[in-house]
């Protein structure tokens, strides 16, 4: 098989994954949050935002875990009327982003990075894309492993 020519492999290790759930999926709600957070000064590294089967939004953010705390004491202050929304905590994760250039005439990239990482038995626990980049979470200890992986479909410069 033919290794597809990419930009570069950033990564990154030893973040703080919230996973938050519960929050109201309308104008401004995930806005406010952000906002709180930057004012707190809290670096966000990874942000995803989804809606589930009963409406609400669903949202990923990576944090240092010197940050973690802070971030969670925020998220879980921002109400949903008497809902409170879940903030699950998941400690030592990676991040991993195969970047461009040209993306948009390579279709094939996000499908082969998550290809390439099933194969070796590594979960994907979350998943954010850009015009020029995708970038994969997964534990911490199975960064070496998929970066060899990523290795074996992308070509380098």
């Amino acid at each position: 098989m033919k290794k597809i020519l990419i930009g570069g492999i950033l990564h990154n290790h030893d973040y703080t994954m919230l996973k938050i759930v519960g929050l109201p999926n309308k104008p401004g709600f995930a806005g406010k949050i952000l906002t709180e957070l930057g004012r707190a000064n809290i670096n966000l590294h990874f942000i995803a935002e989804g809606e589930d089967a009963q409406g609400l939004a669903n949202m990923t953010i990576c944090v240092s875990p010197d940050d973690s705390k802070k971030a969670i004491t925020i998220v879980s202050s921002q109400r949903n009327g008497d809902q409170q929304q879940k903030v699950e905590e998941i400690p030592h994760i990676s991040s991993l982003t195969v970047y461009g250039p040209h993306f948009r005439e390579k279709p094939a990239i996000s499908g082969e990075m998550c290809s390439a990482l099933g194969h070796a038995n590594i979960n994907i626990l979350g998943i954010s894309t850009s015009i020029s980049s995708v970038c994969c979470l997964i534990e911490d200890k199975d960064f070496e492993n998929a970066y060899d992986s990523l290795l074996k479909v992308f070509e380098l410069p």
